[in-house]
């Protein structure tokens, strides 16, 4: 299958019509451990911020969170807004975000920084919407995958695979920029594909005891 490089902003507006239904071993490894991060949601002021296609949105709707959910692919975003009505939705960057600061309890930020050149900037953005007490929770693919030459990637319906930035971003910058933006990091997790991703994703098997995202929990005193 023919591989093409994109802008990431090309490759979600191809991706958003099947993002949801695609087969990702990403998202079914991640999505519990962010919710579980999380915690208890209901009645807290939440930013989503990379929502895409609102898959944490309704969940925290779901759960009582009172959800903006941020995005810069305006596909993507048409699907959380049909998805997601009781949700507010904003077209915007990472950094800045297009909110004010110390609005929100928690902000998350889930598998966006891979695709960005530096990540400092996009948590201190994250520290800033929060309150005293608050905290963010991020996930990323894991740098692991990028090293190995695997960056983020999907195939299409027009039979092409379609290949968007990725960015080696290493634990410990992460780590960093947790630090520079005044955070305490209260937990980090490095998921690897077991038995139950290669189950339910056969051709992951050849990733099987490799870690696969980085997912942490940070909070402002």
């Amino acid at each position: 299958m023919e591989r093409i490089k994109v802008s990431t902003l090309d490759g979600y507006a191809k991706w958003a019509d099947s993002y949801d239904a695609y087969p990702n071993g990403l998202i079914k490894i991640e999505e519990p451990i962010v919710r579980a991060l999380l915690g208890d949601v209901g009645g807290k002021r939440v930013l989503d911020a990379g929502c895409g296609t609102g898959r944490h949105t309704r969940w925290l709707v779901e759960q009582g969170a009172l959800v903006t959910g941020v995005d810069p692919s305006p596909e993507m975003l048409a699907h959380a807004k049909v998805k997601c009505p009781q949700a507010d939705f904003l077209a915007g960057t990472f950094a800045p975000l297009p909110v004010p600061d110390a609005l929100f309890e928690l902000a998350l930020n889930a598998l966006v920084l891979e695709h960005l050149p530096e990540v400092a900037g996009p948590i201190a953005e994250l520290a800033r919407v929060i309150v005293p007490g608050g905290a963010i929770v991020v996930s990323v693919f894991h740098p692991f995958f990028v090293l190995r030459g695997i960056p983020a990637h999907f195939k299409h319906a027009d039979a092409v695979e379609y290949e968007m930035p990725s960015h080696v971003h290493l634990v410990s910058d992460y780590v960093r920029a947790v630090k520079q933006a005044g955070l305490v990091l209260e937990e980090l997790v490095e998921p690897i594909v077991d038995a139950a991703i290669v189950d339910a994703l056969p051709n992951f098997e050849k990733h099987r005891g490799h870690p696969l995202a980085v997912i942490f929990k940070a909070s402002k005193a």
